[in-house]
């Protein structure tokens, strides 16, 4: 702490300084470089026209002697100069002195001061031929230069060796002028820093030691210096802490008592949740079930044909009651953070196409069109995740649209892919955006009205959403419609396409079944229900409340078809090691398992035996479908 201190406040005092110092030498030295520069290149421009002017004569007598003693003067006037000559227009070289370098010049014409190489400046004079009229030789008019006929070059090479040296020795001693200003502001600021760090560090152990709980640390404030009036509020700090700490003390404890208190109540009713939720998920679905069964049977009978208002009322209760079951169960699952997405490439297209079967009917029933556009995108997603979402957001969309149609689509945005639900409904105010994705929020049903849902089909998707990372959101303009959109990454084409998912219940589906069903649960009014409804469909069917009645329902020398069980079986025998031992005696016969725990360990478990999992309560026409699948698999 000393030396950080210390250091940072002497950069603090030497900063300024050193950076004038090094700004004002370099100022200088580029100063100083300029000028000898420029001298260097006034002198070689000097002595080339001089040499020249004195060269006209002998040029044009041909006096080859007198212009070599000229060049050789030329090296004397000064001892930058290198070497000298003189040329002919065309190129010959009538006299020269010194070192040269003819093959480096280039094509000669005035020039005046050019690099050769690192040190030699190059000098060129055009030696012309001055005349006077004969007819006017007082009066002191001459041939203009330009007008004068050509007569040769002088040539001046400079070194500039001796004045890089002088550079050099300049720069050094500027150097050591800006060393010897930094030394001294240095020493200055190292002096004020000693003076003004002692004090701070000892405040700063101080306040240390009060942190730390010893409140009869004081500073002295004699040795404090310059920074008395902190010593003196540092103790006064440290008075009023002491006589607070207790009545502090006491508040921290009561808080966190109280704190303690709310956490306890938290995590209680959350174990309640919990518990209730449990209950919900294994005890309602049971009946639900049941109810359900007896409910598509009851369709199919002679009372609904004399009362089918009141059958239709029944059934619409029973659908209305399932979808809130399983919706609040959903949100509660999702938010317990048991559900771990499977990511795989998933093709796009038949997703749009299994949505459009499962909600068509639907669609046309409200007179609305419901359209996809073809799409080859592949995602990197969760395959039942997305579907959910499709098929909450296009349920959604039908729900709220009054005219027109939804549409689906799928277009690229980078290395990602936008999946869009379209509609021509009223739009959502730019306010509610956020609200409509909350639990229970529906903008056009205050009256909370069933018949247009419950308000957590959104909710869900958001979740969903979250667990998939992808970003989602709507756009709207009221009075013209909404666009939902979830964000999802790219995925490559895998080489096998995968399968898509089984589709949704169609008219063909209520032909009659026919085959021998087991079912196998616990519950009387289930295995009462399943009798009901898959009797009523043609099927004949045994019922077993465990295994010992199940293999007696097979020793008369009816063999099922199709073994309907349920996980959770009276005994420690799991519903999946009974079907596997019937299917060793009956290995031709499907399976079917059905539970009302939806946890992901029990899916888990069976997709691990290999079995198709439907959760309760089942709805009849799925039930009807899985069983249609199973018996033409197994024909």
């Amino acid at each position: 702490m000393n030396s950080n201190l210390r250091t940072r406040i002497l950069w603090l005092a030497l900063l300024p300084g050193t950076l004038v110092a090094v700004l004002l030498t370099a100022i200088f030295l580029v100063h100083s470089i300029d000028s000898i520069d420029q001298g260097l290149r006034t002198r070689g421009k000097a002595i080339a026209r001089q040499v020249a002017g004195l060269a006209e004569f002998g040029i044009f007598s041909g006096q080859r002697m007198a212009l070599s003693g000229l060049a050789e003067s030329a090296i004397r006037i000064d001892p930058e100069v290198r070497g000298a000559a003189i040329v002919e227009p065309g190129g010959e070289i009538l006299a020269r002195g010194g070192d040269l370098s003819p093959a480096r010049w280039p094509d000669l014409g005035q020039i005046e001061g050019r690099r050769l190489g690192v040190d030699v400046l190059l000098f060129v004079e055009p030696v012309r031929q001055l005349s006077v009229p004969v007819d006017d030789i007082y009066g002191g008019v001459e041939t203009p230069p330009e007008k004068a006929r050509l007569l040769g070059y002088v040539v001046i090479e400079l070194s500039s060796r001796e004045i890089a040296g002088r550079i050099t020795r300049l720069a050094w001693i500027a150097l050591a002028v800006a060393g010897l200003g930094v030394a001294l502001g240095g020493w200055l600021a190292w002096r004020i820093a000693r003076s003004v760090t002692l004090p701070l560090l000892a405040a700063n152990e101080v306040v240390a030691r009060i942190g730390g709980g010893d409140l009869d640390a004081r500073m002295s404030a004699d040795t404090a210096g310059p920074l008395q009036s902190l010593a003196i509020g540092i103790n006064s700090m440290a008075a009023r802490i002491g006589l607070t700490q207790e009545d502090l003390l006491t508040r921290v404890a009561q808080a966190t008592s109280g704190l303690q208190h709310e956490k306890d109540a938290a995590e209680r009713a959350t174990l309640a949740k919990s518990h209730f939720l449990a209950a919900a998920s294994h005890d309602l679905r049971q009946p639900l079930h049941a109810l359900g069964l007896f409910v598509a049977a009851l369709a199919q009978s002679d009372a609904a044909r004399r009362e089918p208002a009141l059958v239709g009322n029944i059934r619409s209760a029973t659908d209305t009651l399932q979808n809130l079951l399983d919706a609040i169960l959903d949100v509660s699952r999702l938010d317990s953070g048991k559900v771990v997405p499977r990511i795989a490439p998933i093709a796009i297209g038949p997703l749009f196409a299994h949505t459009r079967q499962a909600l068509s009917l639907i669609a046309e029933n409200k007179g609305l069109s419901l359209r996809a556009r073809p799409s080859e995108a592949w995602v990197s997603c969760d395959r039942e995740m997305l579907q959910r979402i499709l098929l909450n957001l296009v349920g959604n969309a039908i729900r709220y649209t009054r005219s027109g149609g939804v549409l689906m689509s799928c277009r690229r945005r980078g290395d990602q892919w936008l999946v869009e639900v379209w509609d021509t409904g009223n739009g959502i105010p730019e306010h509610a955006r956020d609200e409509i994705f909350e639990e229970y929020a529906q903008l056009e049903n205050p009256e909370r009205d069933r018949a247009k849902g419950l308000g957590l089909g959104l909710a869900i998707c958001r979740r969903l959403a979250g667990l998939l990372a992808a970003p989602i959101g709507v756009r709207s303009r009221p009075g013209r419609g909404s666009v939902f959109w979830i964000l999802l990454p790219a995925a490559a084409v895998p080489a096998i396409e995968q399968p898509s998912a089984l589709p949704a219940e169609s008219a063909e589906e209520l032909a009659r079944i026919d085959g021998s069903v087991l079912v196998i649960d616990a519950d009387p009014m289930v295995r009462a229900g399943m009798e009901t409804a898959i009797g009523g469909w043609g099927a004949k069917v045994m019922l077993a409340a465990d295994g010992e009645e199940a293999w007696r329902c097979c020793e008369g020398g009816m063999r099922p078809d199709i073994a309907i069980c349920n996980l959770g079986l009276p005994g420690r025998e799991s519903g999946i090691d009974l079907v596997r031992k019937l299917q060793r005696v009956y290995p031709a016969m499907g399976v079917l398992l059905v539970s009302a725990d939806t946890s992901e360990e029990t899916q888990a478990a069976a997709r691990a035996a290999g079995f198709p999992l439907l959760k309760q309560p089942l709805p009849p026409g799925r039930l009807r479908a899985a069983l249609r699948t199973l018996l033409s698999s197994s024909s």
